[in-house]
């Protein structure tokens, strides 16, 4: 029994030793993960994510942790305004296809204008090819989601200040 526990100390200490000469950590795989429409919430404005046409995910690089939108607007506020993560410009960003529901990558998304959206951001994700309206890039949609997004964020601020305060303390956290 010694022998047997002495080699899976053995083992383990190997295998911590490889992690480390690698890259310092284990690599994680991220991926979305299945929402249960109806009941998980968003993540930044707390309300219950239910349109599957019009979800957002953004997984933490560093940790492996997947967050929850019901707009790709909550998403890019929370991920480049409210909260200012580090990992931000390494997070991994996906969001529904307008038209089927599918996940894709928002980097590699065409993005259009004039979508009724969940939280009135009002752009929504097609697979390239896929819609004949005119796209927007990432970036450009990033542009336009963060000056909507401010833009109401003002007008929060003056109509319920001490509610949006403490709300912005709470999403930031993350768990």
């Amino acid at each position: 029994m010694r022998l047997f526990r002495a080699a899976v100390a053995v083992v383990i200490v190997f295998a911590v030793s490889l992690m480390f000469a690698v890259g310092g950590q284990a690599k994680v795989t991220l991926k979305p993960q299945p929402i249960n429409f109806g009941h998980d919430k968003c993540k930044r404005c707390m309300m219950k994510i239910k349109s599957p046409y019009f979800s957002a995910e953004v997984g933490n690089p560093e940790t492996g942790k997947v967050y929850k939108f019901d707009d790709i607007g909550c998403a890019v506020m929370w991920l480049y305004h409210d909260c200012h993560f580090g990992w931000a410009n390494k997070a991994l960003v996906w969001v529904t296809d307008a038209k089927t529901g599918k996940w894709l990558n928002a980097r590699d998304a065409c993005w259009v204008d004039g979508m009724m959206t969940p939280m009135h951001f009002g752009l929504g994700a097609f697979k390239k090819g896929e819609t004949d309206k005119k796209c927007l890039s990432w970036n450009e949609a990033k542009k336009l989601l963060l000056e909507r997004g401010i833009r109401k964020e003002k007008m929060m601020m003056k109509k319920m200040p001490k509610m949006f305060k403490m709300k912005l303390k709470k999403m930031c956290v993350l768990k």
